[in-house]
């Protein structure tokens, strides 16, 4: 992350200049750039057989090094920065050929341009290891760039985890109160109830339920997805009691993703939105559906209402000063470096999706709801 003054804003070499580039990034290229200059003008200027053009013929040398390496720059900390550094280090495979050609291509041009002979073959083969080790040293520097950056990056994230894990436990053991008395409550309430009324005593077994989940993700940040989605299928029955034909609901199966392993109460939020600022204000209801979808290494989560919607930019609504969007939004960006893509539904509503990164032993056995 970049590192910022005391009135929170990026600090001068950190700041962005074009294309995400930072002044930092442009005087380490342009020091390589320069050292590279020297390198070949030095050891002439010491003999004390210096010519004005040969020196003109340096600079242009070297300025030509350099923007030879633009494309692979772009290619590997631009186009493809999220990429492995194993894979990116492959790329320059691609890119070292087209620093070779591009950097021929310009030379020659040059020197067409000042009516000397293009550069031969034996010529070519005398400078190509020079200009390679030019290649090596500017891209050696930006790697060790760009992993100190990403490094600082992780420790920031970390950092931030860590707090809000600390805050999280300390609110969780504030919150075990409530839902251990309230849940205890429901139970006595609903041992109370008649039997003739079998309707109210499921409502409140179904709101003991979910208190009892509550309870459960105090304890536990992870939870297979088979428990959410049953805690979610829960609330959206209570919530059917109350709204009765004007919410409808489906959840498509999750077949092999059942155990694997989400953040506790992330979707809960997202549907609560939905239904509160989708569903109840439309005077015809309407349905609210989830679904999962199983990537490699991650899944897909969508979840579609078909209520009033919102006239604005819909992405604007993560900028909202609600808790619940605000939170599972931070969620995402800390444990996943993902966000949630708001789009409009067709004829009406809302599309929520976002992504939940797997983890290769990510599975649980299921809670038992006997206790």
């Amino acid at each position: 992350m970049a590192r910022t003054t005391p009135d929170n804003r990026p600090s001068f070499f950190h700041r962005k200049v074009f294309m995400g580039v930072t002044w930092l990034e442009m005087i380490l290229y342009f020091l390589v750039f320069a050292c590279q200059g020297l390198i070949l003008a030095v050891p002439t200027a010491l003999s004390r057989k210096v010519a004005p053009t040969w020196l003109i013929s340096v600079a242009v040398d070297s300025a030509s090094m350099g923007l030879a390496c633009l494309p692979g720059w772009w290619l590997i900390f631009r186009r493809y920065r999220d990429r492995p550094l194993k894979k990116r280090f492959l790329l320059h495979l691609y890119a070292a050929p087209v620093y070779i050609i591009a950097w021929l291509v310009m030379m020659d041009v040059y020197h067409l341009i000042i009516g000397h002979p293009v550069i031969s073959l034996k010529d070519f083969a005398l400078t190509f290891f020079p200009t390679l080790v030019f290649y090596v040293q500017v891209f050696a520097m930006l790697h060790v760039y760009h992993f100190y950056r990403e490094r600082e990056s992780q420790l920031q994230k970390e950092k931030e985890l860590s707090a809000l894990a600390f805050n999280s436990e300390i609110n969780a053991l504030k919150a075990q109160i409530q839902p251990h008395f309230l849940f205890n409550t429901l139970n006595s309430i609903s041992a109370s109830v008649p039997a003739e009324q079998e309707s109210t005593r499921e409502l409140i077994a179904r709101l003991a339920d979910t208190f009892r989940y509550s309870l459960y993700c105090t304890e536990h940040e992870w939870v297979p997805l088979q428990e959410e989605i049953r805690f979610i299928r829960t609330m959206l029955e209570v919530e059917h009691s109350r709204f009765k034909d004007r919410l409808q609901f489906d959840i498509s199966p999750l077949n092999g993703a059942a155990n694997i392993l989400v953040p506790s109460m992330l979707l809960q939020p997202v549907v609560e939105n939905a239904v509160r600022h989708g569903i109840a204000p439309s005077i015809d209801g309407g349905r609210i559906s989830i679904a999962v979808e199983q990537l490699p290494g991650k899944l897909k989560i969508i979840i579609s209402d078909t209520g009033v919607g919102y006239a604005g930019n819909p992405q604007d609504l993560l900028a909202s000063p609600g808790v619940g969007l605000k939170n599972t939004r931070q969620r995402l960006e800390l444990l996943f470096s993902e966000t949630i893509h708001i789009t409009r539904n067709q004829p009406s509503g809302l599309v929520f999706t976002f992504y939940i990164h797997t983890n290769a032993h990510a599975t649980e056995n299921s809670i038992d709801h006997r206790r």
